[in-house]
């Protein structure tokens, strides 16, 4: 179950991942775009954070892994690229898996592959997203942190 979950889109789209939200979120899109197309983003960590008490409770192997590696490029034309590293392919050119996303209700949200992510952290630095979930009976936050 926790596989199915885990798939590298949904990872990814989960990535991705924006300062702190709250009453002074900036609502310029512009600034937005720029600071999340500027550069790519390579992983920091994802896992889950259950009782959401800004704790990770369990990493996700798969990042902490070689998928921690990849690259994640964000287009200005709402899509995207995200490009597995050599060293986990071990073969001489890059694979890219093409993904699509755009911003929703003044960036505080963002969708990739039919789903919505809120966006925790936006800076030049820093990318943190998350998606509430629930697996089975169990209600989870998998949190998604990118950086430069």
């Amino acid at each position: 179950m926790m596989s199915r979950m885990l798939s590298k889109l949904t990872i990814f789209a989960l990535a991705t991942t924006l300062s702190l939200t709250g009453c002074g979120r900036r609502s310029s899109s512009a600034h937005d775009m720029e600071l999340l197309t500027g550069t790519p983003w390579k992983y920091e960590k994802a896992g889950f954070d259950s009782d959401e008490d800004g704790v990770f409770d369990a990493l996700d192997p798969t990042i902490a892994g070689g998928d921690k590696d990849n690259t994640i490029i964000f287009r200005t034309d709402g899509t995207g690229s995200l490009v597995e590293s050599k060293v986990k392919d071990k073969s001489s050119e890059a694979k890219s898996l093409p993904f699509i996303w755009s911003f929703q209700n003044n960036d505080s949200t963002i969708y990739f592959q039919n789903q919505y992510y809120k966006v925790q952290a936006l800076t030049n630095k820093r990318l943190e997203i998350y998606a509430d979930q629930k697996l089975g009976e169990i209600r989870t936050r998998y949190i998604i942190v990118l950086k430069h």
